[in-house]
């Protein structure tokens, strides 16, 4: 796999060799190519310092190979070797090349250090752990711990964006180049606030359009006013939002943002409204009440995924798709989506 980074890069041979630490606000990327290596993984060919002609090199075989390409950018709290181990199970589910994106996610300062006042104890590598925030216990210590690290895994996102933009770059002109393997661009969680902050950096939109799906797999933004940032994102087929009302890990980041009355920080991956952004090229994906595992929050990487899931992620991921011509949502999904053919269903939504 190959694995671009912001994060400072220290010259070791495993997961370690990406560090905690990053520099606000700049472009510098690092790339590596890591393999798993028993229970571990191995970290080779690092280039802690990538330009142009460094990330065409890289990329350029991907583009040309026989597999379809996945870029992924993780969510909240994955260490480097949480998005390896994610990285490669997408691999395997879906048969494709990915190249992911490693940012500074667990929350700790720039500099690498611990947040003031989290405690020492705190778990890296738990993208799950938020489900653990509720409105009675959110003022206990080992709760605010995991919303602290949570706000400043956002805040590194907000200062990681010029990078992230520079990725997206790289990809698009790699893409272009080789002009053979299509390409689908998928952010988990808050990795989709992390391209919410990216967008608007010159370039970025341009490059993103280059890759034929966009997936938002359940969004860590907010539900109110999505539409007009998603209006900024145009992939030369189609563009998805997955989401679902049980996501208990977008449920505490909601609390966590003070989300305790109204709707103000209802997640778009827990439910995108009735506002929706209304275009032939966008769908809402509903997962809500389908086998979605534990928490309900990485329903596309589960175990014993139900076949419809993993046919209609699987298309989706490999740049195709999600219903051919001719083919009706009932047989591919499942059940019936909405007439006007915006919102697709694998289980019946409540009511």
């Amino acid at each position: 796999m190959l694995i671009f980074t912001n994060r400072d890069m220290n010259g070791g041979t495993n997961e370690s060799a990406l560090g905690t630490s990053f520099k606000q606000g700049s472009e510098r990327l690092g790339l590596a190519v890591v393999r798993r290596s028993g229970k571990r993984w191995s970290v080779s060919a690092a280039d802690t310092d990538v330009d142009d002609a460094d990330s065409k090199k890289a990329l350029l075989p991907l583009f040309k190979g026989e597999r379809p390409v996945l870029v992924y950018v993780h969510g909240n709290n994955n260490t480097p070797a949480k998005c390896f181990e994610r990285c490669a199970k997408l691999e395997a589910l879906y048969d494709v090349e990915v190249i992911g994106f490693s940012w500074p996610s667990e929350g700790y300062l720039p500099d690498g250090k611990l947040v003031p006042d989290v405690d020492p104890k705190e778990m890296d590598g738990n993208e799950d752990e938020l489900s653990a925030v509720e409105g009675a216990n959110r003022k206990e210590s080992k709760i605010q711990s995991k919303i602290y690290r949570y706000h400043q895994a956002g805040l590194n996102g907000k200062h990681s964006a010029d990078a992230l933009a520079r990725f997206l770059r790289m990809i698009g002109a790699a893409r272009l180049d080789a002009n053979k393997q299509p390409y689908t661009a998928a952010a988990h969680s808050l990795g989709a606030q992390f391209l919410q902050y990216t967008i608007d950096i010159p370039g970025a939109a341009e490059s993103i359009a280059t890759a034929q799906n966009v997936a938002l797999l359940a969004p860590c933004v907010r539900a109110v006013g999505h539409r007009e940032w998603l209006a900024k994102i145009r992939p030369n087929s189609q563009l998805f939002v997955t989401f679902n009302d049980g996501d208990s890990v977008l449920a505490g980041a909601s609390i966590a943002d003070n989300g305790l009355t109204g709707d103000t920080q209802l997640k778009l991956g827990t439910d995108p409204t009735t506002d929706r952004f209304k275009v032939p090229y966008l769908r809402y994906i509903s997962c809500s009440n389908a086998k979605v595992g534990g928490g309900g929050h990485g329903y596309f990487v589960q175990d014993k995924m139900p076949k419809k899931m993993l046919n209609v992620f699987g298309r989706i991921f490999r740049s195709q798709r999600d219903l051919e011509a001719g083919e009706i949502d009932r047989k591919i999904y499942g059940i019936k989506g909405d007439e006007d053919g915006l919102t697709c269903y694998f289980n019946a939504p409540n009511q």
